[in-house]
């Protein structure tokens, strides 16, 4: 059976004919990206950027100067550390023409928050993409349930949902951080045929929904393989990913049908893969994620390091798109004990393997010696004594993992508060547990970007 060519490919091809930033969606025939027109259309974005960014953003006219015309690998970086307390030195726009600002917490209890800004173009250039990356599994006319709510008006929910009208969907957007039970039971209410959330929360909700969606998409945390096939294995349905930053305007990159890594939104955003020194690696090669974001005026950023690791996929899609596709695992590594590389991703893999495991929370404690602490607390169900063993039993198998681990174990159902987003070492991310309570993060000397 063919896999159909991502509906991202004729939005940006129409873009790159019409010359505009959006066109609408319709179901006319799907034309294919050319790469060479895409890489022109890339580069002279690029050019425009810069030349505004160093006239009117007072951080980049101070880095910039003498390399308006360099080409990208000899540009600057821009790091989370830099926005700390300095969004009016990004700022190229008035304060009027801002209409919503969001605010990041950064590395250390002390440190500045990072706040960005977005205006009116920036948020419909995000409703585009939500828009045409849905279309992949997302039938005009279908319920959607989209479970990154809250009250904002300009938030996720609100942009999917007034994207998605466009296909005359009904959109439900959910309360945001309710207890699993309730999301469930309204599922059961919409009875929507595609889910939209963060991994843990459609994971919960689908143990304890009768109903099953049709699609999931997993979005704003990891989604590990193990993750993935629980919710399919849950609702029989299939399970889709997302790619995107609170920096990136939210939308980054999104799976086709082929399900084959995330295709990017590439005349809005130029992403790289570089290593710690900054040197840009080839494709397939992981490293950290670095986007640079082409059509956002009002508040640029160059060569932005998210602290996020990731790498391109070498080969053509299957679904014949040249849109680069771009594979992320999650935080950056760290150095674990005997100096081993450890990942976060990798612990959530072998943990959402054990079925009785039904949310957890990892965090570390003290200096990144010998000494050092892995805080496990476990959300379990069932009376099994052995669980907790089991997921130590795991966790040690990985490369870096301290020798002291410490578990708190909850039996039952997902607690109507769930334990932290995971978060470890040499991060800077918007540090909250799913209800929304901030919690401060794991300290670190290095201050990094955070995924929305």
């Amino acid at each position: 059976m063919s896999i159909p060519i991502t509906p991202l490919d004729a939005w940006i091809a129409r873009r790159l004919e019409d010359g505009t930033p959006g066109a609408g969606y319709s179901a006319e025939t799907l034309r294919p990206v050319d790469r060479k027109t895409l890489a022109a259309a890339q580069e002279r974005a690029l050019r425009v950027l810069v030349r505004h960014a160093a006239a009117n953003a007072p951080f980049y006219r101070e880095c910039l100067r003498g390399l308006e015309d360099a080409p990208l690998r000899e540009l600057p970086f821009t790091f989370p550390s830099d926005l700390a307390g300095a969004e009016s030195r990004f700022l190229t726009v008035s304060q009027s023409e801002i209409r919503r600002v969001v605010t990041l917490a950064t590395s250390g209890t002390t440190a500045p928050p990072k706040r960005l800004c977005f205006t009116d173009e920036d948020l419909e250039a995000t409703e585009e993409f939500f828009l045409h990356g849905m279309v992949t599994f997302t039938p005009p006319g279908s319920a959607v349930a989209v479970l990154m709510g809250g009250t904002r008006p300009d938030g996720i929910g609100a942009l999917l949902k007034r994207g998605l009208r466009r296909l005359g969907c009904s959109v439900h957007v959910f309360p945001l951080g309710e207890p699993p039970a309730a999301t469930a039971a309204r599922l059961d209410e919409v009875r929507p045929s595609v889910v939209v959330g963060l991994p843990a929360q459609v994971a919960a909700a689908a143990e304890l929904s009768h109903h099953a969606p049709r699609v999931a998409l997993l979005s704003g945390d990891m989604a590990p393989p193990s993750l993935r096939r629980r919710i399919e294995a849950r609702w029989g349905c299939r399970v889709f990913v997302h790619y995107g930053l609170t920096e990136s305007g939210w939308g980054c990159a999104v799976e086709c049908a082929a399900r084959e890594g995330c295709h990017v939104r590439e005349l809005d955003l130029l992403p790289e893969i570089v290593d710690e020194n900054g040197n840009v690696l080839p494709q397939g090669e992981w490293g950290e994620v670095t986007l640079t974001t082409l059509t956002r005026r009002s508040f640029p950023l160059l060569r932005y390091r998210t602290g996020d690791e990731g790498r391109f996929l070498p080969e053509c899609c299957s679904c014949g798109s040249v849109l680069r596709r771009v594979e992320v695992r999650g935080r950056l590594p760290r150095r674990g004990a005997g100096g081993h590389l450890l990942r976060l991703y990798d612990a959530e893999e072998v943990l959402w393997r054990l079925p009785q495991v039904r949310d957890f929370a990892l965090s570390l404690s003290g200096g990144k010696d010998r000494h050092e602490t892995l805080l496990l607390e476990l959300v379990v169900s069932g009376e099994d004594g052995d669980i907790a063993a089991k997921a130590v039993h795991a966790l040690r198998a990985l490369p870096g993992i301290p020798q002291h681990i410490v578990v708190t174990q909850h039996f039952g159902p997902v607690p109507e508060r769930p334990g932290p987003k995971r978060s470890w070492g040499d991060a800077s991310v918007l540090t909250e547990d799913r209800s929304g309570r901030r919690i401060p993060p794991f300290p670190s000397s290095h201050p990094r970007g955070g995924r929305s």
